[in-house]
């Protein structure tokens, strides 16, 4: 920043500024942006918190809002604020109106601020629809083009993408690899930012809070990353330690001075890294009050001190400071970012948690798909009232502390679960009023035989179409040697499929070898003890059954092959010990130097290892290694997320259970950050599959078959063809695109598609259905809001994708055997 006060500001900044009240002259302008931070249920239940906290918190708010005209307060999500409607039917009218007015500013649409690397991309769109349709129907205006993600444990690398896809332009986030957050390590800040992390590329290289976060696939969003905290002002007119509830150490001090002071070090901190005179604070640590008359408090100051420091301090939303920032675009960084491994623990924390999350949301999109059969035309209200609880609570199951597994067992047992179970029984019963009779066909499976196997000195050796499979008992039932059988090329050597047991000092969060006196040791190996093999013949496979027990916990190990497909089938069924995470591990010869894998909203490429020896990577559906002087790839496949670590000698290790109850360093001290400890009591199913490539990822349909993945040789027959049938509802010419979801509008009229990809299309794509006739379509986004006109000929609707994800509202008229048509009308 030049040492001249600038005196010209562009028409867009200028317009902004004035609102606030910033001098053309000012410095440095240091803007605290005050917000809520209101966990649904992390530590205590959702009505806990609310009594606790909340109630009186936004009742402070809404009278600090009334008492200074100029005040700003953010709320982050729209979970608590309907439970305050509700429960608080007075205080409507002055909610509604500070709303509209945007004193009471939205910093997301969302029900809750969800967690983007484990929910599906459709789970998280939908969580931005619900919040956003929420406002609208209680007269709430608002429509924030800014998602806040203060305290996510790391984002998905195709965030640009999803929040475009949704009609989102701006950003902030807090957590992002090799960073220095107080309370998570005993190690000093000095050791941070860790080497070769994100945050070493933006303070070290770029030395910027604020760029243009790019992404694979052309995503494009204004981001601004809270480096030092998103509770970095929280002590501007106290003295203390922390105003957060967990250790609340801070007694009030609202002298000149000491404001003064603490708005001068937090332009010490911020400054070196502000590309523009502008400077973001902000304020809102977990469940933390407002702080009484912070207007007057910066105004004080500014009348005091701004004359000598050229710094005006100001109270205004986040939007504001990135409306501002906007304004220099051209002075900041295009950055392709993967803030990721932050933590990895929580991939796999909580697993049968984690299914229940996936199930319902799974559940959710049989139902709508099948409510668009011509059968089910006409379906009554209760039916669209049903799915909409059981959307708002799948919705909160993607926050931060729900589907990641970071909550207390007490929480999770009297809330989280049960909130899941009620919400899939409800739609369970939709379901089964809405599903068809399955056709014929579906009801016997077309004759076919298994390999060819045989068993001979304590080895099953067992040959397919594209496979010659050897496993040894004297191995644990592991697979010695894995070969292709057109070429004799060896694909796995040593010992795989191996289950390996760790004892594991991490916890909900986080792996033991993640932290400073953490423990992440082998303790036990499958392979080491001899078992039996057991070789069943069924519907046209061979499955191999094999039990083994690590670290005093019983395993069924599954493999299933047949002639049908490449792809070969694992599944594992058990429950690790406490204090305890089992891989499934695997001795490949591909030797890759990548990873490409998917994630919500698109693709990214991953190296082996960042920060974290090993680096476990959290695995959304696929990951595709490469190996460039054989040409040979190996694709992981998972129905549900998990976590993936891979080194360039070819081992590869999946996490199939997970067990570790609370991180401490050196098996004894805890972590302040990290105070809940939880315990995995169910036994669960882990299901995988790997499939050999000699051409790239995309040419072998890789993206195709992990969809696929979510119907595997262990599920029943009638749930197959069920899902047939729903998703023969709508079409498209192409397998790069999928219709992710047919639903109801909820804003406005018609049928709602949504489109998805893992790349943006290079061509149109065509949509058509049996069932319809389209007669007119729009593209709009994922809020539902049109965006224009899209072609329709012959019935069907031709669509440019305008990145990974596309929206399409659609007429449609229904078919019948004499080509007539009837009009659909769908806005339940």
């Amino acid at each position: 920043m030049s040492a001249e006060r600038p005196t010209t500001l562009n028409r867009g900044e200028c317009e902004v500024a004035h609102r606030l009240g910033i001098p053309n002259d000012a410095e440095r302008v240091l803007i605290f942006t005050e917000s809520s931070h209101w966990d649904p249920n992390w530590l205590f239940t959702s009505e806990g918190y609310f009594e606790r906290f909340v109630r009186r918190n936004l009742d402070r708010a809404i009278a600090e809002l009334r008492r200074e005209p100029r005040r700003v307060y953010s709320i982050e999500c729209v979970f608590f604020l309907r439970m305050y409607w509700d429960r608080c039917p007075a205080q409507r009218d002055d909610v509604r109106d500070l709303v509209n007015t945007r004193r009471l500013r939205l910093t997301h649409s969302g029900v809750t601020t969800a967690d983007t690397l484990l929910p599906s991309a459709e789970a998280i769109l939908r969580d931005w629809l619900i919040g956003q349709e929420w406002l609208r129907a209680n007269g709430m205006e608002q429509e924030p083009s800014l998602a806040y993600f203060a305290d996510s444990f790391g984002c998905t690398p195709a965030l640009p993408s999803l929040l475009n896809a949704a009609g989102f332009d701006r950003t902030a986030i807090t957590r992002i690899d090799g960073m220095y957050f107080p309370g998570c390590d005993l190690e000093p800040p000095t050791k941070f930012p860790r080497p070769g992390s994100s945050a070493e590329r933006l303070l070290l290289q770029e030395r910027t809070l604020d760029f243009i976060w790019r992404d694979r696939s052309g995503g494009e969003v204004l981001c601004h990353w809270n480096a030092f905290t998103y509770g970095q002002g929280d002590m501007l007119a106290y003295v203390g330690l922390s105003r957060v509830y967990l250790a609340r150490l801070a007694l009030s001090l609202r002298s000149d001075r000491h404001i003064a002071r603490r708005i001068h070090r937090y332009v010490a901190q911020l400054a070196p890294y502000s590309r523009t005179r502008y400077m973001l604070c902000p304020i809102g640590f977990d469940f933390v009050e407002p702080i009484p008359d912070l207007v007057a408090l910066l105004d004080r100051y500014n009348r005091n001190h701004y004359p000598t420091t050229g710094i005006w301090a100001v109270n205004a939303g986040l939007d504001d400071y990135l409306a501002l920032v906007e304004a220099h675009r051209a002075e900041l960084p295009v950055l392709e970012l993967d803030p990721n491994p932050y933590w990895t623990g929580f991939y796999t924390a909580r697993p049968t948690l984690k299914q229940r999350c996936h199930r319902l949301v799974d559940a959710l999109l049989l139902a709508e798909r099948l409510l668009h059969l011509p059968r089910n035309r006409g379906a009554d209200t209760t039916i669209a009232r049903r799915m909409e609880e059981a959307w708002w609570r799948a919705a909160v199951s993607n926050h931060h502390d729900f589907i990641t597994g970071t909550s207390p067992d007490q929480v999770v047992e009297q809330e989280q679960v049960p909130w899941l179970d009620q919400a899939a029984d409800a739609v369970e019963e939709v379901i089964v009023r809405l599903a068809p009779p399955l056709p014929a066909s579906h009801e016997a499976t077309a004759r076919s035989w298994p390999p060819t196997w045989r068993r001979e000195n304590g080895r099953v050796q067992i040959e397919t179409a594209h496979y010659h499979v050897t496993l040894s008992e004297q191995a644990g039932g592991a697979i010695v040697r894995l070969s292709h059988r057109e070429t004799g090329t060896l694909l796995l050597t040593g010992t795989s499929n191996d289950l390996v047991g760790y004892r594991d000092s991490g916890g909900l969060w986080r792996m033991g070898y993640e932290f400073a006196g953490g423990i992440w040791r082998e303790s036990q190996r499958a392979s080491r003890r001899p078992a039996s093999v057991q070789v069943l013949e069924r519907n046209g496979g061979l499955e191999i059954v094999v039990l083994s027990e690590i670290d005093g916990e019983t395993f069924h190990r599954r493999m299933w092959l047949s002639d049908g497909s490449p792809a070969i089938h694992f599944r594992v069924e058990g429950r690790a010990a406490k204090g305890r995470t089992v891989v499934a591990r695997f001795a490949t010869t591909v030797a890759a130097q990548t990873l490409l894998m998917d994630t919500p909203g698109g693709v990214v490429t991953r190296p082996p290892a960042r920060i974290y020896d090993p680096t476990f990577w959290p695995l959304h559906r696929f990951a595709w290694l490469w190996d460039e002087y054989t040409g040979w790839g190996l694709a992981v496949l998972q129905p549900l997320p998990g976590a993936i670590s891979y080194r360039p000698d070819g081992r590869l290790e999946l996490v199939v259970m997970r067990n570790a109850a609370k991180e401490r360093i050196l098996s004894l001290i805890p972590i302040p950050a990290h105070p809940a400890s939880g315990h995995e009591r169910e036994r669960y199913a882990c299901e995988y599959a790997l499939l050999f490539t000699t051409r790239g990822g995309y040419e072998n349909g890789i993206h195709t078959l992990a969809r696929a993945m979510a119907s595997n040789p262990w599920d029943d027959a009638e749930s197959k063809a069920l899902w047939d049938v729903a998703n023969s509802v709508f079409a498209t010419d192409t397998p790069d695109v999928w219709v992710a979801a047919v639903k109801p509008a909820s804003r406005g009229e018609g049928t709602i598609v949504r489109l998805n990809a893992l790349a943006t299309p290079r061509s149109p794509v065509v949509v058509t259905s049996p069932y319809f006739v389209i007669t007119a379509a729009r593209l709009c986004d994922a809020r539902e809001r049109d965006i224009g006109p899209l072609e329709v000929h012959d019935g069907a609707v031709r669509v440019t994708m305008p990145g990974t994800i596309a929206t399409i509202r659609l007429e449609l008229t229904v078919r019948n055997a004499k080509d007539k048509t009837v009009k659909v009308r769908r806005n339940l």
